[in-house]
């Protein structure tokens, strides 16, 4: 189908309502990112397993921890590396428990 021939039709609108402007510059945290990033900090540090249900949910979490400390400055970076490193060493708890899984008869 060519680009001359398509139309939107009634069904099928080019814009939703409720469609988020992607372009949109990103919106302030709805709390601050230290209380934010203390409070994560807080919930890895007693996890013994991963938070989030699958490896995307991990990488977004990684991704909102980085915005964070951005908007922190160098308070907000600490306690980002630290969260970060808290998620290593729950990654590395769950590739030898799949590790351990595997080699299980």
């Amino acid at each position: 189908m060519t680009a001359a021939r398509f139309r939107y039709t009634a069904a099928m609108r080019r814009f939703v309502p409720s469609q988020p402007d992607l372009f949109a510059p990103a919106a302030a945290p709805a709390r601050p990112p230290l209380d934010e990033l203390a409070e994560l900090l807080a919930v890895l540090r007693v996890a013994d397993r991963l938070p989030w249900p699958d490896l995307a949910a991990a990488m977004a979490a990684e991704y909102r921890v980085l915005w964070l400390a951005r908007l922190a400055g160098a308070e907000g970076t600490r306690l980002a590396a630290a969260s970060l490193d808290e998620t290593e060493r729950l990654f590395a708890a769950a590739e030898q428990e799949a590790a351990r899984l595997a080699a299980a008869p």
